[in-house]
């Protein structure tokens, strides 16, 4: 009956007087746990010559793995590199230039005001030209056209004449105000005889606009030589009238100096108490 085991430790060795038959008793330790053992210590004294030989495995150095928390992290970097910089290199036709320009500084400096002074006709050239093109847009645009003027009645009294108008304004996008010249009148004349005189009283009138205008005027028939009394014949008048006419829209004003002269033939100049109109024809132009 065997006997219990003995430590890894202790090694049992029989006497002499064994059986030479009998092999050997010896404990072995599992190959598995010998990678724990140092790799610098002998193999032990104490085992059996004729055991297993595991000296070469022992005095072999066992490489050890780092520990997994010892392995360093790879770290990913990312670098950006802008699309639109540019590396470059100026020809060397450029150095030529610049000690072409460091050669004669006062050549340069009156090439520079030339230029400056070039540039700035050419700026005032091209101001002059959008001034001009402006301009002309608005004359075309504002432009105001002649008014128009009618006699629509002749009224005869002992001491005055009073003169109804049509006055229209023909300017679609311009109004207009009328009022005398500083030394003008309205005057009516026979025979280039000055039988009456007046002023326009002052109006305005909205553009496309029509209005009457009643014009009094100061004088008689006594000191004109008229054609006799009962005569059919009409009589032919003259009306003309001086008036200065302010056109504006907006911040666009023009000032303008009419002109209006009205050939009118009546009848019954001296009899009738309302003289009939025959014919009348009125023009406008601007003298300026």
């Amino acid at each position: 009956m065997e006997g219990p085991r003995l430590p890894p430790s202790a090694t049992f060795h029989e006497s002499d007087d064994d059986k030479p038959d009998d092999p050997p008793f010896a404990w072995h330790r599992p190959t598995s746990s010998l990678s724990a053992l140092p790799s610098q210590d002998p193999s032990p004294q104490h085992w059996r010559n004729h055991s297993l030989n595991l000296s070469p495995i022992l005095d072999t150095p066992t490489r050890f793995l780092p520990p997994p928390d010892s392995i360093p992290e790879l770290e990913t970097y990312v670098v950006h590199v802008p699309r639109d910089q540019i590396y470059w290199t100026p020809p060397p036709e450029h150095a030529k230039y610049v000690e072409k320009l460091r050669s004669n500084p006062e050549k340069n400096k009156k090439n520079g005001c030339s230029k400056r002074l070039m540039w700035f006709f050419i700026i005032l050239i091209a101001f002059g030209l959008i001034l001009g093109a402006i301009t002309l847009i608005l004359h075309l645009i504002f432009n105001p056209a002649l008014p128009i003027f009618a006699v629509e009645r002749l009224n005869v009294k002992p001491s005055n004449f009073e003169v109804t108008l049509r006055a229209e304004n023909p300017t679609s996008n311009m109004g207009v105000s009328y009022m005398m010249k500083p030394n003008g009148i309205v005057s009516l004349m026979y025979k280039n005889k000055r039988l009456g005189r007046g002023k326009f009283p002052k109006m305005f009138q909205a553009a496309s606009g029509s209005d009457k205008v009643n014009v009094k005027l100061d004088g008689s028939t006594k000191n004109a030589v008229m054609p006799p009394r009962g005569s059919k014949q009409p009589v032919s008048l003259v009306l003309k009238m001086e008036l200065k006419a302010d056109y504006e829209a907006g911040l666009v004003k023009k000032n303008k100096e009419v002109v209006v002269t009205c050939d009118v033939k009546v009848k019954g100049l001296l009899d009738a108490k309302k003289v009939e109109i025959v014919s009348e024809n009125c023009e406008s132009e601007f003298k300026n």
